[in-house]
């Protein structure tokens, strides 16, 4: 295991623009380091950053008063740093190397749809290949990608690696949102999912922010199956008593996989297309697409195949949990470190 004593600045998309898994997964990756010996920062804004305090002791918080891309510059200008992590999909290829100068950097990446900085770029997507970014990136600059290097709590993983343990009761059915699903497509969602919930519990994940709160707030205040869950910190737990999970494909689903739930993957936009039939190709998915007719018929025929069938969960369970190990954080880490003077 290297060891170091060096300073990581983190440059990430906030959470006040749909950063909510952008955030999580550095947070995973900067505990990692801290855990290395390193001393690691965070560029955010004053709210953010007294959120920060409770739920990352181990991160110091620089902040800006807004977050613009110039923003993120002139404040990492004033700090001192020995090497950069950037995750903010809003930051282009000049911002990267303005930022990291000559030190150590990692970009991490979702979508391949821009030129990156950065010697090392990670994207654990499914369908990223070796040829994902050619002409993406500078030519020297190393490439991570595939579920190997996904970023997952600690808290998400069972134990013994092995796939969420089937209690035969269905009694925890959880949905995770992303910052920028549509409120129309989350209220579908939620109003297909009541009829056939029974007496088990809806545990929504929700952003910061998030555009529904408000309708969402109103009906559970009249359906107590229904339990928000707007606090960062209270989502691993959140996971580990799921028995399904519903999720758009994102940064977060990576922590279902790692926990090895059965797990109903929705489609929501034509960039998803791609990963979703790979998962549905690999059984490690029942996939739904949030944009043809009939979708909310499907997903209520869907929970309760699911809830009726303890084969079919096994099944995803054990497939879901095969895509990745959750040693993510420890290889990124080395790499990075490996990156640092001597």
């Amino acid at each position: 295991m290297s060891q170091t004593n060096s300073r990581f600045l983190f440059v990430v998309a906030p959470e006040e623009t749909g950063g909510r898994e952008h955030l999580s997964r550095c947070l995973v990756l900067a505990k990692t380091l801290a855990d290395y010996g390193g001393t690691c920062s965070i560029i955010a804004t004053p709210q953010s950053a007294f959120l920060l305090g409770s739920r990352a002791p181990f991160l110091s918080c620089a902040t800006t008063e807004d977050i613009t891309p110039q923003d993120f510059r002139e404040a990492a200008g004033r700090l001192h740093y020995d090497a950069v992590v950037i995750d903010h999909p809003g930051l282009s290829q000049d911002d990267h190397i303005d930022i990291a100068g000559d030190r150590p950097s990692i970009v991490l990446d979702d979508h391949a749809d821009r030129v990156i900085g950065g010697r090392i770029v990670v994207n654990p997507s499914l369908i990223c290949a070796a040829d994902t970014y050619q002409g993406l990136m500078v030519d020297e600059a190393e490439l991570l990608c595939g579920p190997s290097f996904a970023l997952v709590s600690p808290q998400a993983r069972n134990a013994e690696g092995a796939p969420q343990i089937d209690r035969g009761t269905m009694s925890h059915v959880l949905l995770s949102l992303q910052g920028l699903t549509s409120a129309d497509l989350v209220m579908r969602i939620v109003d297909s999912l009541r009829p056939k919930l029974g007496e088990a519990v809806l545990d929504i994940l929700l952003p910061k922010h998030f555009e529904t709160l408000r309708s969402l707030t109103k009906i559970a205040s009249r359906d107590t199956r229904l339990v928000l869950h707007g606090q960062p910190e209270a989502w691993p737990s959140v996971v580990l008593r799921a028995d399904i999970a519903i999720s758009a494909v994102g940064a977060g689903f990576w922590e279902l996989c790692a926990r090895g739930l059965p797990i109903v993957a929705v489609s929501v936009s034509p960039s998803d297309h791609a990963t979703t039939a790979h998962l549905t190709d690999l059984e490690a998915a029942v996939v739904l697409d949030a944009s043809e007719q009939g979708f909310e018929d499907r997903l209520e025929r869907t929970l309760v195949r699911l809830v009726a069938d303890p084969n079919l969960r096994r099944k995803l369970s054990s497939n879901s949990a095969a895509l990745i190990d959750g040693s993510g954080a420890d290889r990124i880490a080395q790499k990075l470190i490996g990156l640092l003077p001597r």
